[in-house]
């Protein structure tokens, strides 16, 4: 039985940080780390490399060699760790990051090769910071809680908690802690208490709906979406009978004929109204039906044995990644070398991260998709359109932080 990997988190500040790893330790398929006592040659490795704009990349490998001082080009002594197959989602996303952050122009600068006049480029970057973080407070302050954290109306507790983690990212005070500039760093602050009074505002039910009262907007209908609809199986009530009420006698007739008809003292009974087909065929199933709602099952296998996935591509359409994932295991366990089924599984996983905001497992769940099968149109084309939304983010941050005009 293996052990659990060291689990080692990586940090790059800075761009020309980040260049140097690339350069140096990731186009050879390894990192070296320097280390006073290294573990022993084999053990795993997990390496939470964190990038510049706080995303995150997950890199596995093995301590390959134990570096002597002065080895490897003078940066001993430490460790060499060899990576393993480092995924193309996480090459793609240092890569594309890199080249936002040099425009295509110039190159980066290591970190050795960082001179005087890169005070003048810091100085317009913090000022081009400054102007951008103004900007966002300004518009901070005419937006109301929900608009503040970009939630809709009808959010719950979930998208309220997602919306604030990410501002969190962004905007933190640790994040502009390292600027010297004190005004920069108290405009950050700013920003970051109006997210947290907006948090703090949305963050109940009552919460919400006042502050829906105090803005005029009318909370909008919850529908589940994630539970299957089930028709209301309880027995339809008997009509209550009417109050008994007196009748007075009828006038006097003036001819005498057959005795007046008798008094009324109640309302006649009123026949019960006839239940609906959908009604009678619930109550046709038994008093266990009237008694609990209708379990949903997975569909079954056929008996031929070839896999329909039409049922899980359903669930999936529909939103329901739950149910779609334990449909594709069951597949998977009744035919352990289907890779559609795997696959299925992995796109599952991908969608429901996608839909938590969290978009490098999505990514890394594509990527592994597309691995078993290359057909999966699917996987393709969410994993082309996170590409294309991380590209234009990137750019847009940069051109805020680093004063590239596009």
């Amino acid at each position: 039985m293996s052990s659990a990997p060291l689990s080692i988190k990586l940090r790059c500040t800075s761009w020309q940080q980040l260049a140097s790893i690339h350069r140096r330790d990731l186009s050879r398929h390894a990192v070296f780390l320097k280390a006073a006592n290294p573990p022993p040659i084999g053990t795993p490795v997990r390496i939470d490399l964190t990038l510049p704009t706080d995303s995150m990349v997950v890199l596995t490998g093995v301590i390959a060699e134990h570096v002597p001082e002065g080895g490897l080009g003078g940066r001993g002594p430490g460790v060499d760790i060899k990576l393993a197959t480092i995924p193309e989602s996480a090459l793609w996303l240092i890569e594309t990051a890199l080249a936002s952050a040099k425009g295509g122009t110039t190159p980066i600068p290591t970190v050795s090769d960082a001179g005087v006049d890169d005070g003048a480029d810091v100085g317009a970057a913090e000022r081009d910071l400054m102007a951008a973080l103004t900007s966002e407070l300004e518009s901070l302050r005419k937006l109301n809680p929900f608009q503040v954290l970009g939630v809709g109306y009808e959010a719950g507790d979930a998208d309220i908690r997602a919306g604030f983690a990410e501002l969190t990212k962004r905007y933190h005070p640790d994040r502009f802690a390292r600027y010297p500039s004190q005004e920069l760093r108290g405009v950050a602050a700013e920003i970051f208490i109006l997210i947290r009074d907006a948090y703090r505002r949305l963050d109940s039910e009552a919460g919400r709906a006042k502050a829906l009262a105090a803005i005029g907007a009318r909370p909008a209908v919850k529908v589940p979406t994630l539970r299957p609809a089930v028709a209301p199986a309880v027995p339809l009530p008997a009509a209550a009978a009417p109050e008994p009420r007196l009748v007075p006698p009828p006038p006097p007739r003036a001819a005498v004929g057959s005795p007046p008809p008798p008094v009324i003292t109640s309302a006649p009974p009123v026949p019960p109204p006839r239940p609906s087909a959908a009604a009678e065929t619930v109550a046709g199933r038994g008093p266990d039906t009237e008694r609990r709602p209708m379990q949903v099952a997975p569909p079954p296998l056929p008996e031929d044995g070839k896999l329909d996935y039409r049922a899980a591509d359903g669930l999936l359409d529909a939103g329901r990644y739950d149910e779609a994932l334990a449909v594709f295991k069951i597949y998977a366990r009744k035919h352990p070398g289907d890779r559609t089924a795997r696959a299925g599984i992995e796109l599952a996983e991908g969608l429901r991260a996608l839909a938590q905001r969290d978009r490098l497992e999505a990514a890394q769940r594509f990527e592994a998709v597309l691995e078993l099968d290359p057909t999966n149109e699917r996987a393709a084309r969410e994993l082309a359109d996170m590409r294309r939304m991380a590209t234009s983010e990137r750019r847009g941050l940069l051109s805020r932080l680093m004063g590239k005009k596009e």
